[in-house]
């Protein structure tokens, strides 16, 4: 028993009992022992290749060594928290955007993830008992167990990554397991940017024709034509608040009201968003393309050309402005917005600060000072404006509050959730007010979506919560759920349009209303005004292949493959055959590789031809 306990075994132990605890955490079923297996053979070699080193100080070394993987495991927890997916090296840049939002990134901790680091004193204790054994020869010789693990280890992750056989079970270890997870990242961010096999654009072109539907209709056509434009992007406005009551009150009074005249409401409309989450939604709003799993498109694609709903009205004469009442380089909006087509960007800095809730600038005073900027526009303009009040994770002041929450809801991330909604929406009611004072209402499109989800259905109790509210299941198609609004004042039109849709659409959608026509090919979206087909594929907090159509939602396993993964009706929340929808399933991944092909080759810039567009010619007023 003494020999045992001083092995390098009693550190294998430690570690597959910090295995079951991060598997546990990252939702994979245990009973599969493969996993477990894999990664304490993994770590055997790690530590087996330290002691048989000769590095000096290797103690304190694989002590660095170790403490980094067990960060990288509370990495993996905390992303997957949010996410629902494990931390990829891609997303290691967004970083200093996560850590801009403190509280935000508080709230997605599970205490249950600081047990990774428990065993670290352990592990020191018994590496430095195993260096002074084999100090000393009298313990266990390494030299032999070195060159037999070593030599399995290799063999077995050969296995992994290359899958000769395109094994689905060895697929489903690689997307899983942690030390080939992580290993096959890294090797895919590497090879991607070594090896890149452009698609040749006529092919491009014609995929494009074959997964984007070909909408004819003249259903609201022009309707908006030379009026004003104000775009309203929601901070996590989902679906269900609208028209909805609690505790006996009406949670968006003003925004149920926008709704009863002059307004269409497309109540099937998803967010698309990638890992930019607020600038995914806007990038993909405003140019119809969809976001990359990698990183913000504001970033990655902050030098090509586009050709979006900002260029489109900037061309027929507009003035084009965008309003955020945070940091103006958050999320790279600064230096990403000139190409997208604003001249102009007031960001925190330009704005009145005196009046600040949990992010930024409160929704109230942001909405005052956008009246007054856009009263001072003297041709036509188009304001895309970012409210930010009910920004994860709901802070607000009790001053602030108007909604009376029960006793029980106190304190939860429903409850706060719920009172920061009802701030906005009185603060879209006193914006709606003021663009009447202003004189601009009568003759101003009025666009207003959420941009993403606000109560992760896998995070803090909310799941439980929300089905208590709703009285039915809270899943994906729920969580992903958010209203479009387009209110067109005169019209006369009012009408709920049920096709599915998401961000995706939006531009072809309001171009039908505005009057615009486009000069290059590259619109991934339709108009959801006239189209019956609808169809939208997920990039974040599903994995790839995820979608719904029509009345139908699609999740693909994390293995990516069929095994595993569930579709069911929405509404009625009936399970379905998931086989079935190979072809549905094949047409997400393809729409969403052409998609990634066309930003990658800045294709759009084959068909629009500007002088390059600094950063300083942005006006900050």
């Amino acid at each position: 028993m003494k020999e045992i306990i001083k092995s390098p075994y009693m550190i294998l132990l430690f570690f597959a009992i910090k295995l079951v605890v991060y598997y546990q955490l990252i939702n994979v079923d245990i009973s599969d022992i493969t996993f477990i297996l894999v990664s304490v053979m993994a770590l055997g070699l790690i530590f087996l290749s330290f002691i048989r080193s000769r590095l000096k100080r290797k103690n304190i070394i694989f002590l660095v060594v170790y403490s980094l993987l067990s960060l990288l495991m509370f990495a993996d927890t905390m992303y997957y928290n949010y996410y629902n997916q494990t931390v990829s090296i891609k997303q290691l840049w967004q970083a200093a955007n996560v850590a801009a939002v403190p509280e935000s990134f508080v709230a997605t901790l599970i205490p249950a993830s600081f047990l990774l680091f428990a065993d670290i004193p352990f592990i020191y204790y018994y590496f430095k008992k195993l260096l002074k054994q084999d100090s000393n020869r009298t313990g266990w010789s390494y030299k032999r167990e070195l060159k037999y693990l070593a030599i399995s280890f290799v063999g077995l992750f050969l296995l992994l990554v290359v899958n000769p056989f395109d094994s689905k079970a060895i697929d489903k270890v690689n997307s899983v397991e942690f030390f080939s997870n992580h290993v096959n990242d890294i090797y895919n961010a590497i090879a991607d940017n070594i090896v890149t096999e452009e698609v040749p654009e006529e092919q491009v072109l014609d995929t494009v024709k074959e997964v984007t539907p070909q909408v004819s209709g003249l259903k609201y056509k022009n309707i908006g034509e030379g009026k004003n434009l104000i775009v309203l992007q929601v901070e996590a406005l989902q679906n269900f608040v609208i028209g909805a009551q609690y505790n006996g009150q009406v949670i968006t009074p003003n925004l149920n009201a926008f709704l009863q005249k002059d307004t269409l409401y497309y109540d099937r409309y998803y967010t698309n968003i990638g890992k930019g989450n607020t600038a995914d939604a806007e990038f993909s709003t405003l140019n119809s393309l969809y976001p990359v799993i990698d990183r913000e498109c504001y970033t990655l694609y902050q030098n090509n050309t586009f050709n979006g709903l900002p260029w489109l009205l900037r061309d027929k004469g507009y003035d084009t402005l965008a309003i955020h009442g945070y940091k103006g380089e958050f999320w790279n909006r600064e230096a990403a917005y000139p190409g997208q087509g604003f001249e102009n960007f007031y960001s925190m800095e330009d704005l009145d600060q005196s009046d600040i809730i949990g992010l930024g600038i409160s929704d109230k005073s942001m909405f005052r000072q956008a009246a007054d900027i856009l009263s001072k526009e003297e041709k036509p303009f188009f304001s895309f404006i970012i409210s930010l009040t009910s920004h994860h994770p709901f802070v607000i002041e009790d001053k602030d509050v108007t909604l009376q929450l029960k006793e029980e809801d106190k304190n939860t991330k429903f409850g706060s959730y719920l009172k920061t909604v009802r701030y906005f929406d009185e603060a879209f009611g006193e914006f709606l007010q003021e663009l009447k004072d202003a004189g601009l209402y009568d003759n101003t499109v009025i666009a207003l979506y959420g941009d993403h989800h606000g109560l992760n259905l896998n995070m803090d109790n909310n799941k439980e919560m929300m089905e208590n509210y709703l009285g039915r299941a809270y899943d994906y198609d729920e969580m992903l759920r958010i209203p479009l609004m387009i209110h067109v004042p005169g019209s006369g039109v009012k009408e709920t349009i049920s096709t599915t849709g998401g961000q995706i659409d939006f531009l072809p959608t309001i171009a039908n209303i505005m009057g615009l026509e486009f000069n290059q090919p590259y619109i991934l979206g339709q108009d959801l005004s006239n189209a019956k087909d609808g169809f939208v594929a997920f990039t974040a907090y599903l994995f790839e292949g995820s979608f719904i159509h029509n009345d139908t939602m699609f999740e693909i396993s994390r293995e990516g493959v069929f095994d595993g993964s569930r579709a069911w009706k929405i509404g009625t929340d009936e399970p379905v055959d998931a086989s079935v929808y190979e072809e549905d399933y094949n047409k997400a991944i393809t729409i969403k590789k052409t998609s990634e092909e066309i930003l990658n080759q800045d294709l759009i810039s084959n068909y629009i031809h500007r002088e390059p567009v600094a950063e300083d010619n942005l006006e900050n007023q």
